[in-house]
């Protein structure tokens, strides 16, 4: 079973040199010259992933004396069994028995895991509470301080439809590129698309990779969360006689977005806070034809040193927990910190009161962070609010992975006072 031991490999390079997942498979695939079974190493390694805390609760529990190494062989076999069922499961269970002998473990012990390696198991010890944290945390592969922070922001049911969603995958949505064709006709010419819920919006509909598709290519789509969109179809912004500014520290696609939704009509200034990010979005702004909109590299605290007048629109995305990410990347948890929590709300903190500096009297300004966190949402605009009481909220809304925008995103419109 060569191919448990090179998705073992796999696991051991994301954890110990926080190499992604990408970079880990392509590297060690390469290493060992499997690229034949990619695909089963890839599904077998993002299932591991995927219910990591699961698969680790059983070998933690009934392996407590083996590696690391050796606990992870194990867990991918019996994540093969339960979930992915690509290798043999007759075979699986024998790899094991012989294995974990080889390795000094009790027969009984091993008679217990190799049972629980079947289809349709329940893995997870039956001595703990269901519907504890913990039992939460393990069941969906969430870490318990997460599981807590949700339940004290949104209640205990909405934090179960938000640890139910973590492992659906996300919808393929995209916006389509109105400057140069219409959905009806796109619709028309690309049937692996559907109609989006919003207008302008369609969602990819098959496994091929997105990018790879003649549209992506030809620029008459691009990806976008179907929630921003909401956002962006709440407000007129044909009242703007003046500029709009855009400051990103996380990347998004709001500067494709804005132009393409205003026609054009309106001057953009977009700030982003890396030179690669900078060269990035003026090649696909070239790319899509996209005109009137200015892009510039720095940093928040910078802003003043190129712009030079007030806004009548001003959107912030600044870097976030990203927790809209967790249902995408299967190795989020294994790189994610709880401390750096702090360090995006003391970054998001500064991001925004550097950019309301350059709101207009009576213009917007938007803030919006692709996460599920009330310190980092609903409570830090709270809290600008008070220290700032020219602005008035004038719009907020928390959106959800489980419903139908398929987005976890917060969102605070204010309005400037003249």
């Amino acid at each position: 079973m060569k191919e448990l031991l090179i998705v073992r490999d796999i696991l051991l390079t994301i954890m110990q040199t926080h190499l992604t997942f990408s970079d880990a498979l392509k590297k060690t695939i390469q290493a060992n010259n499997a690229q034949s079974n990619q695909g089963l190493i890839r599904s077998l390694t993002s299932c591991e992933l995927h219910h990591h805390r699961l698969l680790g609760h059983v070998t933690q529990r009934l392996l407590p004396s083996l590696t690391l190494e050796d606990q992870l062989v194990i867990q991918v076999a019996i994540g093969n069994n339960v979930f992915v069922r690509r290798l043999p499961i007759e075979e699986i269970k024998s790899f094991i028995k012989g294995y974990l002998l080889e390795r000094g473990i009790d027969p009984i012990v091993i008679d217990e895991v190799v049972a629980l390696a079947q289809p349709g198991q329940n893995l997870i010890d039956k001595n703990l509470k269901e519907n504890s944290i913990t039992y939460l945390g393990i069941k969906y592969n969430t870490p318990d301080w997460l599981v807590v922070m949700w339940i004290k922001h949104f209640g205990f049911a909405t934090t179960v439809k938000i640890l139910s969603s973590s492992n659906k995958p996300v919808l393929q949505a995209c916006r389509t590129n109105t400057l140069k064709t219409t959905t009806k006709a796109f619709l028309n010419k690309y049937p692996e698309f559907v109609q989006g819920p919003l207008e302008d919006t369609v969602i990819y509909q098959v496994k091929d990779p997105l990018k790879n598709h003649p549209a992506y290519i030809d620029n008459l789509i691009f990806q976008q969360r179907l929630a921003v969109t909401d956002v962006i179809n709440l407000f007129n912004f044909e009242h703007v006689k003046g500029e709009m500014l855009l400051v990103e520290t996380r990347p998004q696609a709001l500067y494709l977005e804005l132009p393409i939704y205003t026609d054009q009509k309106i001057k953009i200034n977009v700030v982003t806070n890396s030179i690669e990010r900078k060269l990035a979005m003026q090649k696909s702004l070239a790319s899509f034809g996209i005109q009137h909109v200015t892009v510039i590299e720095s940093q928040p605290q910078g802003l003043i040193t190129h712009i030079t007048k007030k806004q009548d629109v001003v959107m912030v995305v600044p870097q976030c927990s990203k927790f809209d990410l967790i249902r995408s990347l299967p190795d989020f948890f294994i790189h994610f910190s709880q401390a750096e929590l702090d360090q995006y709300i003391d970054h998001q903190k500064l991001t925004l009161l550097e950019s309301s500096q350059f709101v207009e009297d009576g213009g917007l300004f938007f803030y919006g962070v692709n996460t599920l966190n009330n310190k980092e949402g609903k409570l830090l605009i709270q809290e600008f609010l008070e220290a700032h009481p020219a602005f008035k909220l004038i719009h907020d809304v928390q959106y959800f992975p489980f419903d139908q925008f398929n987005t976890a995103l917060y969102v605070a419109a204010m309005r400037k006072q003249k």
